[in-house]
């Protein structure tokens, strides 16, 4: 289920243009399913986010994202859209792999709270970038 309608709006479109930004980030959180991992969540958007995690996952697998953002952390279903060998990661140790991860039936308050911490980071690195 989407949380935005019919379209899926993290998907490229065909200008190659994305719906809703995804916003560079670097959070821990926890994946949970039958074996719970750590896991780094490296960008994210109203309807996903890219993952980076040690093992590869499985695509269609449904899990549960516990993402910190500031005050109590959202609880999150989520969709293994896809998973994969991280390419910048070769060569580093033990193989790094990214998934990434749609998310399902985002309720009003866990959407409004994403809503509001990408539109708060988003001004504060614009007020940054202006600073300069």
């Amino acid at each position: 289920m989407n949380t935005t309608g019919g379209e899926r709006p993290d998907r490229a479109r065909s200008d190659g243009q994305r719906r809703w930004p995804r916003l560079p980030i670097d959070v821990p959180a926890v994946l949970s399913g039958r074996n719970p991992r750590d896991v780094t969540v490296v960008d994210l958007s109203l309807s996903g986010c890219l993952v980076r995690c040690d093992a590869l996952l499985d695509h269609g697998a449904i899990l549960d994202l516990r993402l910190p953002l500031g005050g109590e952390p959202l609880m999150l279903k989520v969709k293994v859209a896809e998973s994969f060998v991280d390419g910048d990661a070769q060569g580093a140790g033990a193989p790094r792999f990214l998934a990434g991860l749609e998310f399902l039936g985002l309720p009003g308050g866990e959407q409004a709270s994403l809503r509001r911490f990408l539109d708060a980071e988003r001004r504060r690195r614009n007020a940054r970038a202006s600073a300069r």
